[in-house]
């Protein structure tokens, strides 16, 4: 059951923009996690580095105060309270991986082989498959959202 729902378009849009770009960016750290230096081009190290943890957390900000905010207030389910609060949590968690990401990201970048070359990759791969879970269960809740101003359901019986 659900209520009608209050998203302002301007945050939908703004949203959808970030998981979009996120979703990109998630591309491109899977591409760096499994190239070499040489075979990554200097500026996609930069963009990766450089956009992530602002990106990240601009979305989160806009996620807890217009997305979790409106799902909180239309979905009547006693599911509801702890999906939010999982994605909540996730975020903090998303906030420091990201952080050991970048780091991760600087030592990659300087072509140096070193016995933890092979963890540094698989973390910025799990990190980019983690982000991208997140994100598709976040857009599932934004197109509940959307379907309950339309006054329709995502699942049919």
């Amino acid at each position: 059951m659900t209520r009608k729902a209050e998203l302002r378009a301007a945050d939908v849009a703004a949203l959808e923009r970030n998981h979009h770009t996120l979703l990109s960016l998630c591309l491109l750290l899977e591409e760096i996690a499994t190239s070499g230096p040489s075979e990554i081009a200097p500026e996609n190290w930069r963009t990766a580095a450089d956009a992530m943890q602002p990106l990240l957390e601009d979305t989160h900000e806009l996620e807890e105060r217009s997305l979790f905010a409106s799902f909180d207030r239309t979905v009547v389910s006693p599911l509801s309270p702890g999906a939010v609060q999982r994605l909540r949590a996730e975020h903090r968690g998303d906030a420091h991986a990201c952080k050991r990401v970048l780091q991760a990201l600087n030592r990659l970048e300087g072509g140096n082989y070193s016995p933890g070359e092979q963890a540094d990759r698989q973390l910025v791969t799990g990190f980019a498959e983690a982000l991208r879970r997140h994100i598709l269960c976040e857009q599932f809740m934004l197109e509940t959202l959307i379907a309950a101003e339309d006054d329709r359901s995502l699942i049919t019986t």
